[in-house]
C-alpha cells in the first residue's frame, strides 16, 4: 500500500493529508508534527493526483461553506469504540453541536471515553470532532484545553456559526 500526502494551505494554518487508494487515511494539523512521520511520502510525479485534487476541493470548499458535504471515501483504523464514536460524530450536521454527555449516552458509555476518541480521530474536520463540546463551553480540542487548539476550534465553530450558551 502506497502512501500519498499533500498540504492544503487553510484558514486554520496547514493540513497535512495522507491517502492510499482513493480513501482518506489521516489529516494532520501543522501542530501534529509527530505523528506518523514514516508516512512522509509525496505523490510519485509531483502532481496533485485526482483523487488529492478531489480531497484539497472539497476541504477548501469546507473552508468557503461549511454546509458543503464532504464525499471522500475514508479509511480509519480505531477500535470498535472509536469507530462508534466516529460515526454518531460524522452525523453532526455543519452548524450543530453535541455535548461528550449526548454521545456518550447515544453509546451507553462516558463522557470521557468519548473525549479520547475524539482526540484519536485521525480525520478531522471531515469528521467533525470540533462539534463535540462539553456542557458548559467548549471542552478540549486534539488533546488540549487552551492555547492553539482551542482556538482552532473556536474558528471552526464560528466559522460554522455556531453559538455556545
Amino acid at each position: 500500500m502506497q502512501i500519498k500526502s499533500f498540504i492544503v494551505d487553510s484558514p486554520i494554518g496547514q493540513l497535512s493529508v495522507f491517502y492510499t487508494e482513493n480513501k482518506v487515511l489521516e489529516i494532520r494539523f501543522a501542530l501534529d508534527k509527530v505523528k506518523h512521520d514514516s508516512w512522509e511520502t509525496e505523490p510519485a510525479n509531483g502532481k496533485p493526483d485526482k483523487f488529492a485534487t478531489k480531497v484539497k476541493t472539497q476541504l477548501l470548499d469546507y473552508f468557503d461553506n461549511p454546509e458543503q458535504p464532504f464525499s471522500v471515501d475514508i479509511q480509519v483504523k480505531g477500535t470498535d469504540f472509536q469507530n462508534a464514536v466516529w460515526q454518531v460524530i460524522a452525523s453532526i450536521k455543519a452548524g450543530e453541536t453535541l455535548t461528550y454527555s449526548d454521545v456518550a449516552r447515544k453509546l451507553g458509555s462516558s463522557p470521557r471515553a468519548v473525549g479520547n476518541a475524539c482526540r484519536a480521530n485521525p480525520t478531522p474536520i471531515i469528521v467533525p470532532c470540533h462539534r463535540v463540546v462539553a456542557k458548559s463551553g467548549l471542552g478540549g480540542f486534539a488533546g488540549k484545553t487552551t492555547g492553539f487548539n482551542i482556538d482552532m476550534k473556536s474558528w471552526l465553530l464560528e466559522h460554522e456559526q455556531v453559538v455556545l450558551i
